[in-house]
């Protein structure tokens, strides 16, 4: 009786986890909407929305942001923004690479790396040459939600590396 158990039960969890390929139709759907959210995102960052913002980042014990080595939740990351957000008037993100992998229809990875211009409200500007940004969404009722990411500038290697081509 035990074993007849055993085995329904591995069937029903075989037929409940079935890691099937998504088609291109589906990537591509979600592609379409990956860079929607995308362009909402960065747009909100270009003009300090943080309301915006924060309308598309997960309140959850999943989230998890690292920006220049420390380590933000949700609470911290919002108000991180809300202290930091008003004084900067704009910035600018010029991109050099950018590239979207789909996880399955309710998640993906985007990351970019470009130049990103900071402009602050008392004249004051920073161009970072070499930044890096990933960030991770998830789909929810209400939409995507960007739940982990990582922002970093690019540092110099202390020995030069071989290219490989």
């Amino acid at each position: 009786m035990k074993s007849k158990l055993l085995i329904l039960l591995l069937l029903l969890m075989a037929a409940c986890t079935t890691n099937k390929p998504m088609t291109e139709e589906q990537k591509a759907a979600v592609l379409d909407e990956a860079s929607t959210v995308v362009k909402e995102y960065f747009d909100a960052i270009a003009t300090s929305n943080s309301e915006k913002v924060a309308s598309l980042i997960e309140k959850s014990d999943d989230y998890l942001l690292i920006v220049m080595g420390e380590l933000l939740d949700y609470e911290t990351s919002v108000a991180m923004m809300e202290a930091n957000l008003p004084y900067v008037e704009k910035q600018t993100f010029e991109t050099k690479f950018e590239k979207y992998t789909v996880i399955d229809p309710t998640c993906f990875i985007y990351n970019w790396h470009g130049r990103n211009g900071i402009y602050m409200s008392s004249g004051e500007t920073a161009m970072l040459e070499d930044y890096l940004i990933t960030c991770v969404f998830r789909k929810h009722a209400d939409g995507w939600k960007y739940f982990m990411g990582h922002e970093s500038e690019k540092a110099p290697m202390p020995v030069e590396l071989v290219e490989v081509q």
